[in-house]
């Protein structure tokens, strides 16, 4: 193919010239192209259409364009076929067509489409040809092609309206085939035959299927012997198998059920074989014992094909390894089988074809399916026995997750499929085991050691074990809890080489994980390298770090040596100082127990963060001290220490005289004019002499005690009157030996320089307030001191018997939360340490309540109360009246009200609605609603004003007032046209008005002639009922059209209403009466011919007409009506009216419609009789309609398939009855072709006779 030629696609155009593709290289050398002429201009460049090629391609634009003219020309001749049956021209649609045809055509060029860039004198022409296609069409001008179009346009709509008022297909009257019916089908008979199996249809027995339904075709014969042979598959043995004499009789009376349905003697019957194998027919005899032919080809009946999945020797796979999986496939090969891979539920489907035994061949593939067939009972079948096929599938499982193999179909080589259930389906049953099988994917676990390597080893003491911390990574699809195998190279500490790697010695250790976070336990020191990991027999990687260094360090040791402390003044020990040095791993931890004589036995305990550390062992007491120092920890061993003198210690204390405050130094807080006691311990031999001295304001204040023989003194200082920070400090002591000691012992005083105090605090400059009543308000508090405070008070004109009240103020500025009205008066005050005193001048506070606001009417003429409380009843109005009234307001300014309004109209549900308004003034106006009749009951039951909001009544005010309805008068179908006759004689028809309100009422009526008259107005008063009848005096209508409307009415309360213009409107017409005239004059028609009157009114028209028993009515928009009688019966137009009035113009207009002659043969039946040579057939005809009878018959061939029947003889006859029988022996199709009797005629001879359709005969 060359190359440069663009490729047409499968309903599409060849590529634009312009974009067409033209490769570098051509395949083939090409010749020079010819010489251009001299004088020829470039033309000039193309210019890009207005749609983009790469959103729309060129021929896709140019199929797009004639389509739309193609649907423009459809659309031209519908309206042309639809003038052709009004019998006339249209203007309209003349211009509407070049309307169209002008937008089309000249629109056209500028999308620049290619191929279709009209230039404009082409354009000018082919809309000016267009011009006069549609005046030849538009206005029925007879052209010679006017026929063969019409018939055209015909083919694709041809319905009119028939009398029945329905749209029917006019070639389905005209060309009835009904009324011809039947054929008399005569063969000769030929020789019987026998067939098994024709279509060669592929059987299989097995997978459910246990019989193998095989048909047999009979011609021309009654077979009474039919026998089989069978050829074994397995064993190549010969059977016979023969049909019994409950089939044979099944087979006679399908043959006579054959020929009652007039059949040409071919028939069927369906053997059930049960066993696999090869058929043929072996032999068939006729009634006649006579052997029918028939024809040897086999028929293969095989087990059914079938497959199953080898089950894997393990259902976990590792990523990246092979599935290693077998399919066993049983069948006739080659076959095909197909499965399905299904990875973490995407599916994807594969197949194997030609699945076959080394060196198999088989006739019905290759070069040996043309062979010859050999004789019966010769054939080797062994091809067609049943093998099994292994199909390896050897995959590498790259995915993660779960997988699965499942077989889905199995092919043999005759076509048997058998399909295994699918999961998607909803009504599939569960796919048996041996069809599928399940993988699961894993990843290769990974292992490291995290927070161990060589230069941060692992250091445990010896003999004890830790965790290695091997940290394994878990993958994505591998559960937590599934189990990892560790391995590991282990060499002893000592093995090591110099640069710290494995030495000669190397151990292999492992561990079962049970879970990713086991860690395996080692105590041996040396260095541990991972090796391996696995999980589920899936091996693993090994990431870096992957070596631990284990140590074992030296068990701490403790080295004591100690040195007496003595006292300067008497020369007695007073303690040790003891230098500890330890060997180890720091830091340390020293445990050591005390005893004495004089003190209970404790534990005391010194951390150490070096190697070395010294303490003094300084006791209060004296008495005899022994220390025993028990264990030695550091951070990897907890050693006990021997109980031997190297780590013992003892000795006798003798300290000097002390003195400490019993409460340790601290500051005490004391109030005003208080004394202070304060306990001192004295350690030492008694009696003694105590100093001590109490500073303030730079001054010093000694005193001194003595003989004192207790261990505990009370100093107690005179009451402190002045303010400020005192300190008590002990100056020193002097026991029995006269060794006088200085002390640095000293407590701070810190004493109040006031009292608290409590007042009430002033709001807006006084001691009192007005709240609204309920309201809390914060009474203002003064305090002073050091809070908390705890402030007592009451209301003086509370009524409780316990009135004292106490509030816990956090702030010098707290308050009292007061709910009450009332004076409150404060009782007493105590801060956090001190009583306080009260100012008398502030000490009380009052707290009063606002009056609550009220509301009431304001007395009026037209307000007027009941005898209910709080209720009141106002004047009555008309609907849409204004009217309102007045309230007074008491309270603080400005006032919100809120009421409710209940409109309970006469009919109807209650409405209840929710309003509110805002006063400013002492005074306010409320509008009343009036806009809908029925009884307002206003309830004010909400009141607030500045103060209260809470809207909080004791009795709700309630105005209740009737709104009368304004009466209304209406008709009762507005917008009705009332027509009438010039011709009636009787009274005018009454207009029907209803009218609401309180009778007796008044009404204005207006009347307004559309020929532009001043409007006229009639009264009617009195009216005592709510419907009534408007009678129009004649006088005031005239021919054409006139509306009457209401103006005014009026009931007996005073309520009027006045119709706005563009109300409710009724219309009165005054017509001519229409007229009918028939198209012609005869009065007798077949089915299938047209009836047509012309019309004379004002279009559409209504036509009344009668046929078959039955009132009809037609309309028709033009002044012609024409109907096609698609039935027999008699037609008569009764009346007629047009739009213009609704008066009925009486007409009897009667047309006789006859029905179609019709002709059966053979009962209408296609009846094939079966004779020999020489035999003769009765044909029977059969006649509806009136006699005389003339008909027009044929004998033609019989019908072959791939062969057209012709006529062989054509003859005519006549019957005066409604039956006639003829015979006939010469073999063909019989079958009328015409039909006439008394009044019709029907004929399906030929072209002529189909274009002239039924038509009347005269005798």
């Amino acid at each position: 193919m060359n190359p440069g030629t663009p490729l047409v696609g499968a309903g599409g155009y060849p590529q634009t010239p312009a974009k067409a593709h033209r490769p570098a290289h051509d395949a083939r050398p090409r010749p020079p192209l010819p010489a251009a002429p001299e004088n020829q201009h470039n033309p000039p460049p193309t210019s890009h259409p207005v749609i983009p090629l790469t959103l729309i391609d060129a021929p896709t634009q140019r199929f797009y364009a004639c389509a739309v003219y193609v649907a423009l020309l459809g659309w031209r001749f519908y309206d042309w076929v639809q003038m052709l049956e009004d019998n006339g021209g249209s203007f309209y649609f003349f211009c509407k067509w070049i309307l169209f045809d002008f937008i089309f055509f000249f629109s056209l060029p500028s999308l620049r489409i290619p191929w279709l860039e009209l230039s404009a004198p082409t354009v000018s022409m082919v809309f000016f040809a267009h011009l006069v296609f549609n005046w030849l069409l538009m206005f029925n001008i007879p052209v010679p092609w006017h026929g063969w179009l019409l018939g055209l346009v015909k083919i694709f709509y041809d319905k009119e309206l028939a009398i029945s008022e329905h749209n029917v297909k006019v070639s389905s009257i005209l060309h009835n085939s009904s009324l011809i019916m039947g054929k008399q089908i005569i063969n000769i008979l030929p020789e019987g035959s026998a067939l098994l199996n024709p279509e060669k249809h592929p059987y299989c027995l097995g997978q459910g299927q246990h019989i193998a339904s095989v048909p047999i075709y009979f011609n021309a014969t009654v077979p009474v012997d039919v026998e089989l042979l069978r050829f074994d598959l397995e064993t190549d043995a010969q059977e016979v198998v023969r049909l019994n004499r409950k089939e044979i009789r099944e087979i006679g009376k399908q043959s006579a059920r054959t020929i009652e349905d007039g059949s040409l003697g071919i028939y069927r019957y369906d053997i059930s074989l049960k066993k696999p194998g090869v058929y043929q027919l072996n032999r068939v005899l006729d009634e006649y014992k006579l052997e029918v032919q028939r024809i040897t080809e086999p028929t293969y009946i095989v087990p059914c094909p079938r497959a199953q999945v080898r089950t894997a020797q393990s259902a976990t796979k590792c990523l990246g390894e092979l599935s290693n999986l077998s399919l066993d496939v049983y069948g006739t090969p080659p076959m095909k089988i197909v499965y399905s891979r299904t990875i973490n539920g995407k599916d994807h489907s594969f197949h194997f074809q030609s699945l076959q035994p080394d060196g198999f061949l088989s006739p019905l593939i290759g070069p040996q399916r043309s062979a010859g067939i050999a004789p019966l009972g010769e054939e080797d079948y062994s091809w067609a026995r049943p093998r099994t096929v292994e199909v390896g599938l050897n995959e590498s499982m790259t995915t993660t997750g779960e997988w699965q193999y499942s077989i889905d179909e199995v092919h043999d080589v005759f076509g048997n499929v058998i399909q295994y259930p699918q999961p998607e389906d909803p009504d599939a049953k569960p796919k048996p085991k041996h069809l599928y099988q399940n993988f699961v994917v894993r990843e290769r676990p990974r292992a490291t050691i995290v927070g161990c390597d060589l230069r941060n080893p692992l250091k445990v003491a010896k003999g004890k074990a830790t965790k290695l911390p091997v940290k394994i990574g878990r993958p994505n699809q591998t559960p937590e809890t599934a189990s990892h195998t560790l391995a590991w190279n282990f060499s002893p500490i000592n093995t090591l080489t110099k640069s710290g790697d494995h030495g000669d010695v190397v151990e292999v250790g492992s561990f079962t994980a049970k879970n990713v976070n086991d860690q395996p336990s080692i105590s041996a020191p040396g260095l541990y390298t991972l090796k391996s990991v696995s999980c589920e027999s899936c091996e693993g990687e090994i990431e870096e770090p992957s070596s631990c260094l284990l140590l074992n360090p030296l068990e701490p040791t403790l080295t004591i040596q100690s040195e007496e402390i003595p006292d300067k003044c008497a020369g007695n020990s007073i303690g040790l100082r003891v230098n500890l040095d330890m060997i180890g791993t720091p830091p340390f931890r020293i445990g050591y127990t005390v005893s004495s004589d004089t003190e209970q036995n404790r534990r005391e305990t010194v951390e150490i963060k070096g190697l070395r550390q010294q303490i003094d062992l300084l006791p209060r007491n004296a008495g005899r001290y022994q220390y025993r120092f028990r264990r030695l920890e550091d951070s990897i061993y907890s050693v006990p220490l021997p109980l031997t003198d190297e780590y013992y210690l003892e000795q006798n204390v003798k300290p000097p005289a002390t003195a400490y405050f019993k409460q340790g130094p601290r500051t005490i807080s004391a109030c005003l004019d208080q004394p202070i006691k304060l306990d001192v311990n004295l350690l030492g031999d008694g009696p003694f002499t105590l100093e001590w001295e109490l500073i303030h304001d730079g001054k010093r204040k000694s005193e001194k005690a003595t003989g004192i023989t207790i261990d505990t003194f009370t100093i107690e200082t005179a009451p402190l009157s002045t303010g400020g920070e005192y300190t008590l400090a002990l100056k020193s002591i002097q026991d029995k030996t006269g060794c006088r000691i200085f002390l640095k012992e000293e407590t701070k005083i810190s004493v109040r320089r006031q009292r608290p105090r409590a007042a009430f605090g002033a709001l807006d400059g006084r001691a009192a307030t007005t709240v609204v009543e309920s309201a809390s308000v914060n009474i203002p508090l003064k305090l002073s001191g050091d809070g908390p405070w705890r402030v007592g008070y009451r209301n003086l004109n509370s009524t409780a018997d316990d009135d004292r009240l106490v509030r816990i103020a956090r702030s010098g500025n707290d308050f009292i939360e007061a709910k009450e009205r009332g004076i409150y008066e404060i009782i007493d005050v105590r801060d956090d340490q001190c009583p306080g005193t009260i100012n008398p001048k502030a000490k009380t506070f009052e707290v009063k309540w606002f009056p609550r606001p009220e509301m009431s009417f304001t007395p009026s003429d037209a307000v007027e109360p009941v005898d209910k409380d709080n209720k009141f009843v106002k004047k009555d109005v008309c609907e849409g009246d204004v009217d309102g009234f007045e309230v007074a307001l008491q309270g603080s300014p400005p006032y919100h009200v809120e009421y409710e309004v209940k409109h309970k109209p006469k009919s109807g549900s209650v409405s209840i609605t929710r309003k509110e308004f805002d006063a400013a003034l002492g005074k306010a106006a409320v509008a009343l609603d009036t806009t809908k009749a029925g009884l307002y009951t206003y309830t004010f039951s909400g009141l607030s004003d500045n103060l209260y909001n809470d809207k909080k009544r004791s009795e709700p005010l309630t105005l209740e007032q009737t709104v009368n309805a304004k009466p209304s008068a209406s008709f009762v179908k507005p917008g009705q046209t009332f027509k009438m006759c010039m011709s009636d004689d009787m009274p005018n028809e009454s207009i029907p008005i209803k009218l609401e309100g309180k009778a007796p009422f008044y009404v204005e009526i207006e009347i307004k002639h559309n020929s532009g008259n001043l409007p006229e107005v009639f009264r009617i008063p009195n009216i005592q009922s709510h419907n009534y009848g408007i009678q129009v005096p004649r006088q005031f209508l005239k021919l054409g059209g006139q509306q009457i409307r209401i103006r005014k009415v009026r009931d007996d309360r005073g309520c009027q209403q006045k119709t706005e213009i563009g109300g409710g409107a009724v219309h009165i017409q005054l017509y001519e009466a229409p007229s009918i005239y028939p198209l012609e004059q005869r009065t007798d028609y077949c089915v299938g011919e047209r009836i047509a009157y012309t019309l004379s009114g004002t279009p559409p028209f209504e036509v009344h007409y009668r046929f078959a028993g039955k009132q009809m009515k037609a309309k028709s928009q033009t002044t012609s009506f024409r109907r096609i009688a698609e039935s027999p019966g008699d037609f008569a137009i009764t009346s007629i009216s047009d739009k213009g009035s609704e008066c009925r113009a009486a007409v009897n207009l009667s047309k006789t419609i006859h029905p179609m002659p019709s002709v059966k043969i053979s009962k209408g039946r296609i009846i094939q009789v079966d004779i020999h040579e020489g035999s003769e057939v009765e044909i029977l005809f059969e006649f509806w309609g009136t006699p005389p009878f003339e008909f027009t018959y044929t004998r033609s061939t019989n019908a072959r398939k791939g062969q057209k029947s012709q006529v062989l003889e054509t003859r005519h006859d006549i019957s005066y009855e409604h039956s006639k029988v003829i015979t006939a022996s010469l073999e063909g199709t019989y079958e009328v072709v015409a039909i006439k009797d008394h009044n019709c005629a029907f004929s399906m001879m030929g072209p002529e006779a189909r274009d002239k359709g039924q038509k009347q005969l005269k005798y």
